[in-house]
C-alpha cells in the first residue's frame, strides 16, 4: 500500500482555501500537511516538512506563485491555481502538473 502524498495550499483566499481542503480530504492519495496564506508562511513550512506537491496560487501577496517558486532550490510538483489564464504558458514552463482556473471543481 503506498502512503498519501503529503501536499501544501498556498493560497491567500479563505474560500479557494476551504475548497481545496475539502477537495484534498476527499481525495485519498494526498495528505494535506499544510495551508500557507503567503509565500513566506510557504517558505518556513518547505524548510520544516517534506512536501511533495504544492496547490500554488500564482497571485499572492508581495511575491507572486510564479516567483516564489522561482526561488526553491528543491521545487516539489506544483499545481498553479488561478483566476488568470494568461499565466498558464509560464506556469508550464516552471513544470508544473497542472493549471487549475477558478473557479475551480473537484472533477478537474
Amino acid at each position: 500500500m503506498t502512503s498519501a502524498i503529503p501536499c501544501a495550499i498556498i493560497e491567500d483566499e479563505p474560500l479557494a482555501q476551504n475548497i481545496l481542503k475539502k477537495y484534498i480530504e476527499d481525495h485519498p492519495a494526498l495528505k494535506l500537511t499544510a495551508v500557507c496564506n503567503n509565500a513566506e508562511e510557504a517558505q518556513k513550512v518547505l524548510l520544516r516538512q517534506d512536501i511533495e506537491l504544492l496547490f500554488l496560487d500564482i497571485n499572492l501577496p508581495k511575491l507572486s506563485g510564479i516567483s516564489f517558486l522561482k526561488t526553491l532550490p528543491h521545487q516539489p510538483l506544483v499545481i498553479f491555481t488561478t483566476a488568470y489564464p494568461e499565466y498558464a504558458v509560464e506556469g508550464f514552463e516552471l513544470d508544473a502538473i497542472d493549471y487549475l482556473l477558478k473557479p475551480f471543481s473537484f472533477e478537474r
